[in-house]
This record gives C-alpha cells, structure tokens and sequence, in this order.
C-alpha cells in the first residue's frame, strides 16, 4: 500500500512487539509514516527496539509496557496523550500459548494464559477508548488466531483464550459503532515467528513418560514438525494485513492470513463435530 497522506497519518500504540507479528508490524506502519509507539514487556526487548527506532526520525517510540500491569499500561497511555494529544489505533499483539492437557495444566498457568491474552487486551483497550470516543474515531485491532474457531489438543488454554477474545471483539465491536471507532480481528494461521519455542517453554509435564497424555503429546509434536513449514506465512504477511486494517477507508472487520486460517473456520461450520473430531485424529495419525 502508498505511503498516507500528512492528514491521514496515524498515531498508533502497538503492544508485543519484541519480536515477530508485533515487530514487523511496528516497523512496517513506521516506514508508512505513521507515528508508531512499539512496546514490550522485557527491558531489554524494549532496549533493541530504541536502537532501531533512533533510523526512524521521530515515527517510531519505544516504551515498556506489560499488559498485566495497570501501572505500565496506564503511563504509555497518558505520555502517548501528553506527547500527541490523540491516538488513532491500537492492536493488541502481545500473547503467547500455554500448551499442556487440560488435566495437567495448573490453574495459575491458566490464570496467567487469560491475564495476558484476554484481560490484557481489554485493559489496554479500556484505557484508549475514553480518547477514541471522545474524538469519534480510532481503530482497536486484535491480533486473534485461526484457534479461535477451531481448538486443538494440548493447546486448550491458549484455544479457549483465543476464542474469548473473539467474543469480546464482536461485543466491543457493536459497542463502539455509534462512536465510530472500529474493532478489527487479525486471524493468522502458522507463521515463522518465535511462538513454537514459546509453546514449548510453556507446556506443563514436558518430557513426563508417565503422563497418560504423552502419546498425544507426541503426536502432536509429529504433527507440527510435518505440516507447519508447508503453510507457514511471514510476519509481514500479517503486518500487512494490520496496515489494511488501520489504514483503509472501510476495513473488514476479520483478515485471515494463511489458507489454513481461510478454510478452516468454514470447515468447522458445515462440519458435525463428531467428523471434525475424526479428522484430528486422522491428522495426528492417532487410532
């Protein structure tokens, strides 16, 4: 897409952005002209991030901002108000996966699964809405997941997260019509990016032989190592996407991004569960 105009260049807080969706969103909105503040949690993520920021002449700000942290979430908003008066966009980008079977996964471990992919985006949101009703405009794009139409085995709690942040968007997304602020969804398939050695680090009982969940476990590890590099898509696949969704005139209200992510939600609604049950396990070659 061309470069916007003076007028329709937008200020923009990006959540996430240590490292794949986020950065690449960060620094493709940047390059766009557009004033991008890119956070994340870690003091030295947001170190690199004020390196790269230095080449960009003032469009790009880093900052620390964990979203499970009122404190931290509350600042970024009040200096983005202090430094440019208004914001145009949020997209909350930051999450991870919490993998592990129900059974094992503790509930702090789904506690804090929900206190970032779910809480921490309506905290984040609430803080920005109060400027974007004010000057009835502004865009909340949440960066979702295929997951969120179809849950997979050992992935439960980053599934069931997924699926309630798209609830909450459909939600919000009526709520905010009359003030013309508009919710996008983001819904990536597999992409290259650090969230499989994440999801490792992750998984409760990892390595447990005696776990009667193991052999599915195993599979699903099979199943990922066969499939995921054959439709795997860039970060700036869905960096792209993002920018459509803050820049067009009349954005879609879901971008998906990878054909996994196109076919799967129609699968999963013409589909009897009981059949959609049976091609997971054929998928994971499990009897």
């Amino acid at each position: 897409m061309s470069n916007p105009s003076p007028s329709s260049k937008k200020v923009i807080l990006i959540t996430g952005c240590s490292s794949g969706i986020g950065f690449a969103t960060a620094d493709l909105l940047a390059n766009a002209g557009h004033t991008v503040y890119a956070t994340a949690r870690r003091t030295e993520s947001v170190a690199k991030l004020d390196a790269w920021s230095k080449a960009l002449s003032g469009r790009a700000i880093a900052d620390r901002l964990d979203v499970t942290e009122p404190a931290s979430i509350e600042g970024v908003v009040a200096r983005i108000k202090d430094e440019q008066g208004h914001i145009d966009c949020v997209v909350n980008n930051a999450g991870y996966g919490q993998a592990g079977p129900i059974e094992e996964v503790s509930l702090d471990a789904w506690r804090r699964q929900f206190e970032t992919n779910l809480f921490g985006v309506a905290a984040v949101t609430q803080k920005v809405l109060p400027m974007m009703r004010s000057q009835r405009s502004g865009r909340v794009v949440n960066v979702s997941s295929v997951v969120a139409h179809l849950s997979l085995p050992m992935m439960g709690p980053y599934c069931a997260s997924k699926h309630a942040l798209d609830a909450m968007s459909l939600a919000l997304r009526v709520e905010l019509a009359p003030f013309k602020v508009k919710v996008i969804m983001i819904e990536p398939g597999p992409i290259e990016t650090e969230f499989r050695p994440n999801v490792d680090h992750h998984l409760e009982a990892k390595g447990d032989d005696n776990s009667p969940y193991k052999r599915l476990g195993d599979a699903m590890d099979s199943y990922w190592n066969r499939s995921f590099g054959k439709t795997a898509a860039k970060p700036v696949a869905v960096a792209r996407a993002i920018q459509k969704a803050v820049e067009s005139k009349r954005p879609k209200t879901r971008y998906r991004i990878t054909a996994p992510a196109k076919f799967v939600p129609h699968l999963v609604s013409h589909l009897p569960d009981r059949l959609l049950d049976r091609i997971i396990h054929w998928q994971l070659k499990l009897k």
